[in-house]
């Protein structure tokens, strides 16, 4: 941040010296407000800030390249679950969750997932399965993630007929964060919005947005001689 700061100001100081304007002094000569050993040492000090900021850049990319975990590899399964809350209309629901997932490439993967939800205090709940998908852009023991999925659910509670099946799509956006805990094991926290193409009227249209708890076990690479085991 600071070497930012610094190169803004440089920046600054050059567009100021490029657009200066002269004024005359008393022997009535024009004399420019900036001289050029000024400019020089402007330009000097740019060249190295940017130089500093550009190793900087380079050292997080390598601590990146030899930090990340294998598990995020291509041909890596992992199983998750956890848990969810959410509230809406002063009321809160619960969330129930669980998924399988592949890695198809460096740190993108996708795969299954299901969902129980229940509102607390209400007979209302709605379990639904569908896809999923994950990037991870950092992945060492601290590893951000964006994902989204679509799944096909069904809706249960007092309002809905015994024999009437109140079935509905969603849409799911998520962020959130991974840390590394044990040698194959990640626990989670992240933050879910899902849109609903239909809900029921005890609920509101404000069921979705969720924060959820979770922890993944990953299996390792999947090859020809079976299951090698993540490092």
């Amino acid at each position: 941040m600071k070497s930012l700061l610094t190169t803004a100001i440089v920046i600054v100081g050059l567009a100021g010296s490029a657009f200066a304007q002269t004024n005359a002094d008393s022997s009535g000569r024009a004399k420019p407000l900036v001289d050029e050993n000024t400019r020089q040492e402007v330009r000097q000090k740019a060249n190295e800030v940017d130089e500093k900021l550009s190793e900087e850049i380079e050292r997080s990319r390598n601590y990146m390249q030899n930090n990340q975990l294998s598990w995020f590899q291509p041909g890596n399964l992992f199983l998750g679950g956890g848990v969810g809350f959410g509230v809406t209309n002063s009321k809160v629901y619960t969330d129930i969750n669980a998924r399988l997932g592949y890695f198809f490439q460096p740190g993108f993967a996708a795969g299954l997932r299901y969902d129980y939800d229940r509102l607390v205090g209400n007979q209302y709940h709605a379990r639904q399965a569908g896809i999923f998908a994950r990037y991870y852009p950092f992945r060492t023991r601290v590893s951000s993630f964006v994902g989204a999925s679509i799944s096909s659910g069904r809706e249960f509670s007092e309002n809905i007929p015994i024999n009437t099946k109140a079935t509905y799509t969603s849409v799911g956006l998520e962020l959130g964060v991974m840390f590394w805990i044990l040698h194959r094991v990640g626990a989670e926290v992240s933050y879910e919005g899902n849109f609903y193409n239909k809900f029921d009227a005890a609920v509101g249209r404000g069921k979705g947005g969720r924060l959820k708890f979770g922890v993944n076990y990953y299996f390792g690479q999947i090859g020809r001689r079976g299951v090698q085991m993540a490092q």
